[in-house]
């Protein structure tokens, strides 16, 4: 009989313990969490849903897919979506079960306590649309010599503070009643939310002039990040820079939105 040498039990052993026994499979790389992402259903043109205690069923639209898209991104699938009331208030709010809010909320500086917000995914500026026949203005001192006409409870309103127009603007409710302004020649220009444009002059193109361009109000709408969860606002930062690159986010505006407002261009 041979003798066995140390060395060959040794190297015996050590292929016991690196090999697995058949049929025992490796153990699986950990995937991220799936995430939770709130809602706040206050935008039509952004986001609709069902409500179902605080799960959002049948969810659609713009932020839906712009969340959808981002999680991607980041590698982690959305899980489900949540809805969160008075989401202007999210920044300093202690709710939780989410990770993300893509709810329509318009930046502020530095963010929250509890939240932080992450670059800009959709603008904020007014859309300037025309009455029919009405030569197109260029710039913002051209404006200021028309009669203007807003919606009260959006932006277009205040944009009037920076516009300074000469002539009493025209502040109204509603947007029929602002088209119906604009139909008559009452008022020679209205201002609406950039990303609502579409919806504004949607059967009515015949009757209204041209959407011309944008006018800046505001920093634009950003995502809410928890601060202190799985995912910081910088990694939400390069992921939108990633869909912005690559066209995802323009293809969503003129999908669901039906123009890319920030292919607008800008009056100064």
């Amino acid at each position: 009989m041979r003798h066995v040498t140390s060395a060959a039990i040794v190297a015996a052993l050590a292929l016991v313990i690196l090999v697995p026994a058949a049929g025992t499979a490796a153990p699986a790389a950990s995937r991220p969490a799936p995430l939770v992402v709130a809602l706040g259903l206050g935008q039509p043109a952004l986001q609709a849903g069902v409500v179902r205690g605080r799960q959002v069923i049948l969810a659609r639209g713009f932020e839906v897919e712009l969340a959808r898209a981002l999680a991607r991104r980041l590698g982690t699938p959305v899980g489900r979506f949540v809805y969160v009331p008075a989401t202007t208030r999210l920044l300093a709010s202690g709710s939780s079960g989410w990770q993300l809010a893509v709810a329509g909320i318009e930046r502020v500086p530095g963010g929250g306590t509890v939240s932080a917000l992450s670059a800009p995914y959709l603008t904020t500026d007014v859309a300037v649309v025309t009455r029919r026949g009405l030569a197109r203005p260029r710039s913002v001192a051209e404006l200021r010599t028309r009669v203007i006409c807003a919606s009260r409870g959006n932006d277009g309103v205040g944009a009037l503070t920076t516009l300074q127009p000469r002539t009493s603007p025209l502040v109204v409710v509603g947007f029929d009643r602002l088209r119906y302004l604009l139909r008559t020649g009452a008022c020679d220009v209205a201002l609406v939310p950039a990303f609502e444009a579409v919806r504004f002059v949607a059967g009515q193109r015949r009757l209204l002039g041209p959407v011309v361009g944008r006018i800046r109000s505001g920093d634009g709408l950003g995502i809410a990040v928890r601060r202190g969860g799985a995912l910081d606002v910088a990694a939400v930062n390069r992921a939108l820079a990633g869909l912005r690159r690559d066209g995802t986010l323009a293809r969503l505006a003129r999908t669901w939105l039906g123009l890319n407002p920030a292919a607008l261009p800008r009056l100064r």
